[in-house]
C-alpha cells in the first residue's frame, strides 16, 4: 500500500496487494459519495460501496470500489462530471463504463457506471450483502483471493474470483 492523501487506501498501477480491513474504508467511501452526489447531475443516481472494502473484516486491495447507476440519458453528463473530479475514463469493460481516480500513479477509487436495473450492479450488491451476512463465505472468499494472488497472474486472479462470485450468486438466487 502506498501512503496517499487518503492514507488508508492506494495501490500503484499494475500491482496486486491485499491488506487487512481498515476501519476508515466506509468513512472514505462516504466522503467520496458526498462528492459524487454533488457532482453527478442526475438526482436519481444510486451510489453504492461495493467490493471487498465494503465488507467489514475482509482483507482487500486498498482501493474503494463504487457502483453508480444513472439513467442512460445522463451517462455522458455523468462521465464529464466524474472527469471534473479527477476520474479517468477507462472505457467499456464487461459491459460498463469504468473510470479510476488517480493520485499520480496510485489508484485510490474505482468507479463502475451502470444503467438503472443493470443486473451486473445488482449482482455486485447481492454479493456484497452475502459477504456481509455470512462470515464463512467471506472467509472462503478471502482465502481464495489470497491463494490466487500468491500463484496467478492478474488475469487468472480475476477469472478465478469471477467463478467463485458466480457460484455464490447462484446459491443466493436459490434461497
Amino acid at each position: 500500500m502506498i501512503e496517499t492523501q487518503h492514507s488508508a487506501i492506494g495501490l500503484r498501477h499494475g500491482t496486486l496487494v491485499h491488506v487487512p480491513y481498515r476501519e476508515r474504508w466506509p468513512e472514505l467511501f462516504q466522503a467520496e459519495r458526498e462528492m459524487l452526489r454533488e457532482a453527478i447531475p442526475s438526482p436519481e443516481a444510486e451510489i453504492e460501496h461495493i467490493g471487498s472494502t465494503s465488507v467489514p473484516g475482509l482483507m482487500a486491495k486498498p482501493i474503494i470500489d463504487i457502483a453508480v447507476a444513472v439513467p442512460e440519458a445522463d451517462h455522458d453528463d455523468t462521465a464529464g462530471s466524474l472527469e471534473d473530479l479527477g476520474y479517468v475514463d477507462r472505457g467499456h469493460r464487461s459491459g460498463r463504463l469504468f473510470v479510476r481516480l488517480r493520485d499520480e500513479d496510485v489508484r485510490t477509487h474505482n468507479l463502475h457506471l451502470y444503467h438503472p436495473d443493470d443486473p451486473a450492479m445488482r449482482d455486485q450488491i447481492v454479493f456484497r450483502d452475502v459477504l456481509r451476512r455470512d462470515p464463512k463465505v467471506a472467509h472462503a472468499y478471502a482465502a481464495l483471493k489470497y491463494g490466487i494472488a500468491q500463484r496467478a497472474s492478474r488475469t487468472e486472479y480475476a477469472e478465478e474470483k469471477a467463478l467463485f462470485i458466480r457460484r455464490i450468486l447462484l446459491e443466493a438466487s436459490l434461497h
